[in-house]
C-alpha cells in the first residue's frame, strides 16, 4: 500500500471511529467497530484489545477482530509471562517481527497456527495510566513505520476514550440506584462520594452544605479523609475564594496545583493531608446553590472536560437527593400533623 494512500485511509478510518464514538452506542459496538475498521481499512490481518486487571496481573479480551474462536479463547495474557506487555503497560509501543518465534511472546504456538507473523503492542492510557493494550497483527513479515506507530497511538487513543465513556455511564447508572434504594439521606451523599472517587481514582471526596444565613459549609458528607482534616475548622464562605466562585457563578473550579493557589480555604492543613489537586463543583436545587461537591488527588491533576462534566452531572443527582430527602421529611410532618388532628377530632367525638 502507498504511504499517502495508507494515510487517507487511515484518517478514514479515525473519523468513521470518532463517529461510532460519539453516536453514543454501546461499548462493545464501539470497540467492534474500531477494530474492525483498523484491519479492513488499514489491510491488517487482525486486531484485539485487551483490559488489564491491576489485582491478578493479567489482560482480558475485549474485543478482537479476524481471529477465530480458537485463538481468542487460547488463555488469559498473563504480564508476569509476557515481556512485551510488560513494557507496553509500562508505556511503550512494541513491534515483533515475528510472533511465532519470538521468545517475549506468549502462545507463539497458536499466532503460528492462527497465520499471524508480525505484530504492534500499544498502550491504552487513561490519566498517564495504562489501561489495557491494543495489538494489530499481520499475515505476512512486516515493518511498521512511524506514520503506522502514530495512527494505530491515535486508534489505541480512541479505545481508551470509548471505555472511559463506558465506565463513566456505568458509574453514573450505579449512583442513580444507589439513590432509588435508600431514603437515608448520609448513605446516599456517602455512596455518591465513593462512586465518584472511585470513578475518577482519587483520594477523597467530600460534600458541604450551606447553613440558613448561606455564611458557613457544614459537612454533610465525607469519604477518604482523616478526622483530623475533617476537624480542621468551620468552612466561612467569606474566607473561601474559590468556593465564594463556584457558588456564585454556578461553575466548576479546579485547583490543579494547591501549592500555587489562591483562595483556598485551611491550604496548610490540605497539604498535610496530602491532597495536591482539587476539583469543586456546585450543588444546586430549584435553580439555587446549596452547597459544593469537592473531589481531592493526592497527585498534580489535570482533571478532563469529560470528569468535569460528570461530576457535575453528580452534584445535580446530590443536589436532587437533598431536595428529596426535604421533601421526605416535609411530608413525614405533614402526615404526623394529620394524624395529631385525627387522634383530637377522635378524642372529641368520643366525648360529644
Amino acid at each position: 500500500m502507498e504511504p499517502q494512500s495508507r494515510l487517507q485511509q487511515g484518517a478514514q478510518a479515525l473519523y468513521t471511529i470518532i463517529s461510532a464514538i460519539n453516536a453514543g452506542q454501546e461499548e462493545h459496538a464501539v470497540l467492534a467497530a474500531l477494530l474492525e475498521h483498523t484491519v479492513v481499512d488499514l489491510g491488517y490481518r487482525a486486531a484485539t484489545l485487551r483490559i488489564l486487571d491491576e489485582e491478578q496481573q493479567t489482560l482480558s479480551l475485549k474485543a478482537a477482530y479476524g481471529l477465530s474462536e480458537r485463538y481468542r479463547t487460547k488463555g488469559t495474557v498473563e504480564i508476569a509471562n509476557s515481556a512485551i506487555d510488560r513494557a507496553v503497560i509500562g508505556g511503550e509501543v512494541m513491534t515483533v517481527d515475528d510472533v511465532r518465534a519470538d521468545p517475549g511472546f506468549q502462545y507463539g504456538e497458536a499466532a503460528e497456527r492462527e497465520g499471524l507473523v508480525s505484530a504492534i503492542a500499544l498502550p491504552l492510557t487513561l490519566r498517564d495510566r495504562a489501561i489495557g493494550v491494543l495489538r494489530v497483527y499481520t499475515a505476512a513479515p512486516h515493518s511498521f513505520g512511524d506514520e503506522e506507530r502514530a495512527l494505530l497511538s491515535a486508534v489505541a487513543n480512541l479505545g481508551a476514550q470509548a471505555i472511559q465513556r463506558a465506565r463513566l455511564f456505568s458509574s453514573f447508572q450505579q449512583i442513580a440506584r444507589s439513590m432509588n434504594s435508600s431514603l437515608d439521606l448520609r448513605e446516599v451523599l456517602t455512596n455518591l462520594l465513593l462512586q465518584s472517587v472511585d470513578e475518577l481514582n482519587v483520594r477523597a471526596g467530600s460534600i458541604r452544605l450551606l447553613g440558613p444565613s448561606a455564611r458557613t459549609l457544614h459537612l454533610a458528607a465525607a469519604y477518604g479523609l482523616s478526622e483530623r482534616y475533617l476537624a480542621k475548622g468551620a468552612v466561612k464562605v467569606s474566607q473561601s475564594q474559590v468556593d465564594q466562585h463556584v457558588l456564585a457563578q454556578f461553575q466548576p473550579v479546579v485547583i490543579t496545583e494547591l501549592t500555587e493557589a489562591r483562595g483556598f480555604q485551611y491550604p496548610e492543613e490540605a497539604q498535610r493531608e496530602g491532597i495536591r489537586s482539587v476539583l469543586v463543583v456546585p450543588l444546586c436545587a430549584r435553580g439555587v446553590a446549596i452547597g459544593v461537591l469537592r473531589v481531592y488527588s493526592g497527585q498534580i491533576r489535570q482533571f478532563s472536560a469529560e470528569e468535569i462534566a460528570f461530576m457535575t452531572t453528580v452534584a445535580d443527582l446530590g443536589g436532587l437527593a437533598i431536595e428529596n430527602a426535604k421533601l421526605h421529611e416535609a411530608l413525614k410532618s405533614r402526615l404526623a400533623a394529620l394524624q395529631a388532628d385525627a387522634n383530637a377530632w377522635q378524642r372529641f367525638l368520643s366525648f360529644s
